[in-house]
């Protein structure tokens, strides 16, 4: 007894379909997870923002996480900069302090030093 409603050239792989959903390759495949914790009124504010955008939160967080640019806050440069100014500045308090007690006249030369070096290195960080 014969099937007449199969053809006969098909094989037996071409009979069989995969069924769902293809699987996903390992670079797509979430596999890792992190734990992070928000305040009450954070995570409102997040969960409001994701919503906004019409993605889930986990979908939000990631595209947030991977898509903006952060920036430091200050760069090594900078850092150095400011360490020095706050260092001139003490200097300057301790000229201040030594001409009230020596008068002005004997540490005029200390303060004008110090004047152009905070001359030269704020026209640095102006650039």
């Amino acid at each position: 007894m014969t099937n007449h409603n199969k053809p006969s050239n098909m094989s037996n792989k071409d009979k069989i379909k995969p069924k769902g959903r293809p699987k996903a390759s390992s670079f797509r495949k979430l596999s890792k997870s992190v734990t992070v914790k928000f305040s009450k009124p954070d995570y409102d504010r997040l969960c409001l923002r994701s919503r906004q955008t019409n993605r889930t939160l986990a979908e939000y967080i990631r595209d947030t996480a991977f898509n903006t640019q952060i920036v430091a806050k200050h760069s090594t440069e900078e850092i150095t900069t400011m360490r020095n100014l706050v260092g001139m500045a003490n200097n300057l308090n301790q000229l201040t302090k030594l001409s009230h007690q020596i008068g002005l006249y004997r540490t005029t030369n200390m303060v004008t030093e110090l004047l152009e070096k905070l001359k030269a290195i704020m026209h640095d960080y102006k650039t």
